[in-house]
């Protein structure tokens, strides 16, 4: 069994410099054509997902539909959400990107330079606006889904054969590389995980083992 843990593809907020946080935010035509490529990438490599848990945003949600080969032509009506999505597709609310609280949809590279500074050059000294969330909360999240997992794998529900992907976002998956490593806050944003990067995830049975490792790179480096 392998895990893998990849970062949705590209939203015109990404390019934009505009914080998305958890607000639905849809890809883009690039952030599609990330996925397709990255499709024909887990193909080449024998890492097709057997199963999909996905973050509950709709960016989320259809790169890792697009990633597996699910078919999703059938929701053309409207873009793709956790109430309009392919059945086979496992949410986990867990996996949802930090909050920004009011300043998400905003280019504070503009309106607040020294917020980013502090977001993202400062973590371990991070102070998050109204409504938003602290990393202790997002570290605290990703921790809950690696837990759960470990708590499945255990209980024997996965076979050898199985290859889980994990769809989630840049903050999130951050998150779960330090709870996976213990590195220090200060280290949190010290490796890029691009639009549709991925890690493979190594979860032991005790917690003792825990690892990850990138095998893509993935595209672009945005936000």
């Amino acid at each position: 069994m392998r895990i893998l843990l990849v970062r949705h593809g590209q939203t015109d907020l990404n390019v934009q410099k505009r914080l998305q946080g958890s607000s639905e935010i849809p890809l883009n035509a690039r952030g599609r054509q990330q996925a397709s490529l990255t499709h024909e990438y887990v193909v080449e490599n024998g890492l097709l997902p057997t199963k999909v848990i996905s973050s509950p945003l709709g960016r989320a949600i259809e790169t890792g539909c697009i990633i597996a080969g699910i078919d999703i032509s059938r929701f053309n009506e409207k873009e793709i959400t956790r109430d309009y999505m392919p059945d086979s597709i496992e949410i986990d609310n867990d996996l949802i990107e930090m909050s920004f609280g009011i300043y998400e949809k905003r280019n504070m590279d503009k309106e607040n330079p020294k917020f980013l500074y502090e977001c993202f050059d400062r973590p371990d000294g991070y102070n998050p606006p109204k409504d938003g969330e602290c990393y202790d909360e997002v570290v605290a999240r990703a921790g809950n889904v690696v837990e759960r997992l470990r708590k499945r794998i255990n209980a024997g529900e996965f076979s050898k054969d199985d290859i889980i992907m994990l769809v989630s976002h840049g903050a999130l998956s951050h998150g779960m590389f330090e709870y996976i490593k213990k590195t220090p806050r200060e280290k949190y944003w010290d490796v890029d995980f691009n639009n549709c990067a991925i890690a493979e995830l190594f979860i032991s049975a005790d917690g003792n083992g825990d690892d990850y490792k990138f095998i893509s790179e993935g595209f672009e480096k945005n936000w």
